[in-house]
């Protein structure tokens, strides 16, 4: 057996029982998960800094052991003590177990009695115990003017825990002038229910609260506070909205009921009843009750008048909204989809006494709404007139929400606010000249090996997002190549606030995308397969910056056919993933397409980092990878709009074999400008005068053409060439692979034969893939097909490996070296003028 408590005895002993055994209930809460749990499912976990804390317990069952043992006199004299308390029951049991318990005090603040609920509802028998009695929070008696009166310990509490603590019940205590001596008002928060609201009828009629102000706390029928308070836990304020709108009781026996029954009673009449109103005032005000002030005199309000749509409880899910007026349910679904203002069609369904009705209608048609109103009026037994004003609170409510929900779309996400720190890290970045190298080094350290021309492109693209014209990339590779690793780095690199992420977009969803905003934001999606459905809007948004669609539909209640627009708003940088080896040949014009470099020897570079992870100095390296990741989100937001001009344009020349290259060089022109944009911390700004208008810009250098080139010939030569990546890289392979076997048996590669097993056991390719490009070289002409031995196919090659050993480049493209200076400034036009101090951050345009 335990070492008894001596403590606890000693004080048990000394006569202070109750306060004992509610301080040991206090120390058994704290670490016990299923009273805690009950406390937080029930919306009763006391505020941080509330007195109340301690006055809460849990008895789990081991008081009994924390005793003297009953073969000593001590131990058997206090257990009859606690019997005869209603602490222990005649089987020696404790009362309270397993129950949450709050102590109740006298007026003087001495403990005086307990109260226990059950945490564990599917408990059989009872879930409230009593023992002896008391008040709850009996210290705002003495404290506040203006009272909430709880019909029990738990609704008090409920109140309390929502940070109302001037909140009293009572057990087992009656109601007496010297408790209420000092109170004011008195809000009588019983349940709504017919035993609740004889209560509250007893307490209106009591000479007891004579001079006292008493108001009624409604809930809906069948709640009481702490029920409301779990079934509205995600409504802010919820009890405290409840409060603010507690109906006045008259002293000469008007019905206590919400002010939205009696509405119909003129203003004169209602000032006749109430004689604390105020001589001369002639318009009725809503009484607004402060719970929370101390000795504070509130001044007398009449009657309040039919709430406005923004005191209407409305607690909304993601589907549907409820609405709670006196005893009528309205529940609302489909306003979601009513994203236009003056669009209203929804679902609504109305609930009185267990007897609905439910109807679509369309609440800005006056025909819809008479027809819903008055088969609802005969199917819930409802007058028309009194559902006619719930219906225009529920429409004004509705409109409420749908604002907001418009304004919360239209706002831009608040700006990320940096430190002066941070800004000058970001700045410098921006400002070195070794700004694309640190960039490739800093991808380096987030785990990206390899793919220089990848990450560059990938970061350029990313950035141009803040252009008008900004550029897309698609990422192609076989499956497990890590082209979602690249694309999640650069991704990573970008402010999280200027991004849309999806895994796949159906084929009408980005034409309903209005209330998102994704003006010069990046879109990026998970795999190209995922928006085939959408790749003709894909192509609007990325060429066109913009989507408009006009549908037609039905109007509710007359039937006829209705226009509605929708638009989305542009540009958007796109970014995608893909593993088809033929990508759509509309949006392949439209986006630059890179290859992940498939070779061996990276495979085995990124082996060697997958290791490197694993060590010490990989797990070093994901924080310094997260600093970088900041970094660079940060030296993004620093980025500015700005113009860009290319003095340059007219001397660059570009291939023009074929009608794709049109928009080929759109793109080799927009990479000059990305490239500028992202140094525009190393340009000076410039102004011009365009129509009385000042217009800042930067102008593009040989330094930025002679990137772009770089990146131009690698991927956009890639482009035109009639041979997707993973074909070429095979051509070449097999080219090297025909010539080593000539030579190995002294004949001519002309005269050279192999077998699709051949190739995969040399170059460790997989069959499809080697099925796949074998077909397409077939059907380019490359190789030819001899019949073999049996069903087998013999291959021979027809590429002699012209053409930088089958790397296609860019043709055409002239050498940024070769560029003449262009004109200055002062003699293209005298309404240009110079920035020469240093870089300076452009202003916004």
């Amino acid at each position: 057996m335990s070492k008894y408590n001596e403590p606890l005895t000693s004080q048990l002993q000394n006569g202070h029982t109750l306060a004992a055994i509610s301080d040991y209930y206090a120390g058994c809460l704290a670490g016990n998960e299923p009273a805690n749990a009950f406390l937080k499912r029930r919306c009763l976990v006391p505020p941080p800094a509330s007195s109340l804390q301690p006055a809460l317990g849990f008895s789990d069952r081991t008081l009994g052991k924390r005793l003297p043992p009953k073969i000593l006199s001590a131990g058997r004299e206090l257990r009859a003590k606690l019997q005869s308390l209603g602490i222990f029951k005649a089987t020696g049991h404790e009362t309270l177990r397993g129950c949450l318990t709050v102590a109740l005090t006298d007026l003087q603040g001495s403990v005086t009695g307990l109260y226990g609920r059950r945490v564990d509802d599917h408990t059989k028998g009872e879930l409230h115990y009593r023992v002896g009695s008391g008040i709850f929070n009996a210290t705002a008696l003495s404290t506040f003017d203006e009272l909430i009166l709880a019909d029990s310990i738990l609704n008090a509490l409920t109140f309390h825990a929502a940070g109302h603590e001037n909140v009293i019940a009572l057990q087992g205590v009656e109601f007496s002038s010297e408790l209420f001596a000092n109170v004011k008002r008195l809000l009588l928060a019983h349940p709504n229910t017919d035993e609740g609201n004889a209560a509250v009828q007893q307490i209106a009629s009591s000479d007891l609260f004579s001079g006292i102000e008493l108001h009624r706390i409604t809930f809906p029928r069948d709640f009481d506070a702490n029920r409301y308070a779990v079934a509205y836990r995600t409504v802010p304020e919820a009890l405290a909205k409840r409060i603010r709108v507690a109906a006045w009781i008259d002293p000469h026996g008007v019905s206590f009921q919400l002010a939205e029954e009696k509405n119909t009673e003129s203003t004169k009449d209602t000032e006749d009843r109430n004689p604390t109103r105020q001589q001369g005032d002639t318009s009725p005000t809503r009484q607004r009750v402060n719970t929370n002030t101390p000795r504070q005199q509130v001044s007398p309000v009449a009657s309040p008048l039919p709430l406005p749509a923004e005191d209407l409880d409305a607690f909304v899910t993601d589907t549907e909204i409820t609405i709670e007026i006196e005893q009528r349910r309205w529940r609302i679904r489909g306003l979601d989809r009513n994203t236009i203002s003056g669009v209203m069609k929804v679902n609504v369904l109305v609930l009185h006494h267990e007897r609905f009705h439910v109807d679509t209608l369309d609440l800005y048609h006056s025909r819809s709404r008479r027809l819903y109103l008055a088969e609802a009026a005969d199917e819930i037994g409802a007058a028309e007139q009194t559902l006619r004003g719930d219906l225009g609170r529920v429409l004004l409510k509705l409109e409420q929400l749908q604002s907001e929900h418009a304004t919360k779309a239209r706002q831009q996400p608040p700006e990320v606010k940096l430190s002066e720190t941070e800004r000058n890290d970001a700045l410098a970045l921006l400002q070195d000249e070794r700004l694309l190298d640190r960039i490739l080094e800093d991808f380096d350290t987030c785990g990206i090996v390899g793919e220089r021309t990848g990450k560059l492109a990938g970061y350029l693209a990313a950035t141009s997002r803040k252009l008008e014209r900004p550029l897309g990339l698609v990422l192609q590779s076989g499956s497990a190549a890590g082209k979602t690793s690249l694309m999640d780095a650069v991704l990573s690199l970008m402010p999280p606030e200027e991004q849309f992420a999806c895994s796949a977009v159906t084929s009408q969803s980005l034409y309903y995308m209005q209330n998102e905003n994704l003006r010069h934001k990046i879109l990026s999606v998970a795999e190209e397969e995922g928006v085939r459905g959408a790749s003709y809007a894909l192509k609007l948004l990325q060429s066109e910056g913009r989507l408009s669609i006009v549908t037609t539909g039905r109007e509710s209640g007359t039937g006829r056919t209705a226009v509605e627009r929708y638009e989305v708003e542009g540009p958007v940088a796109l970014l995608l993933t893909t593993t088809a080896a033929n990508v759509d040949e509309e949006l392949m014009n439209r986006c630059l397409v890179i290859s992940v470099d498939e070779d061996s020897g990276q495979t085995e570079a990124i082996h060697r980092r997958q290791r490197e992870r694993e060590t010490l100095a990989g797990f070093t390296g994901r924080e310094r990878a997260r600093r970088v990741r900041e970094l660079h989100q940060n030296a993004q937001r620093l980025l500015r709009p700005i113009e860009v001009v290319n003095p340059y344009a007219e001397q660059l020349q570009f291939t023009s074999l074929r009608v794709r290259n049109r928009r080929d060089h759109a793109k080799y022109l927009s990479l000059i400008r990305a490239v500028t944009f992202l140094h525009q911390y190393q340009r000076d700004v410039k102004q011009a005068v365009i129509d009385n208008k000042e217009v800042e810009y930067i102008e593009v250098t040989k330094r930025d053409i002679t990137v772009a080139n770089t990146i131009a010939d690698a991927i956009l030569g890639r482009s035109i060439d009639e041979l997707p990546m993973q074909t070429r890289t095979l051509l070449r392979q097999l080219h090297a692979h025909v010539k080593q076997t000539a030579k190995s048996e002294n004949i001519a590669t002309k005269e050279v034969r192999f077998t699709r097993r051949e190739v995969r056991e040399s170059l460790q390719w997989g069959q499809t893939q080697i099925k796949l490009h074998l077909d397409r070289l077939f059907a380019y002409e490359y190789v030819v097909v001899h019949p073999g031995p049996g069903r087998t196919q013999l291959y021979q090659l027809q590429w002699d490996g012209r053409g930088s050993e089958g790397q296609p480049t860019l043709c055409g493209l002239v050498d940024p070296s070769k560029l003449k200076e262009p004109a200055t400034t002062t003699e293209v036009s005298s309404g240009l003028k110079t920035s020469r101090s240093g870089p300076r951050a452009p202003s916004s345009a």
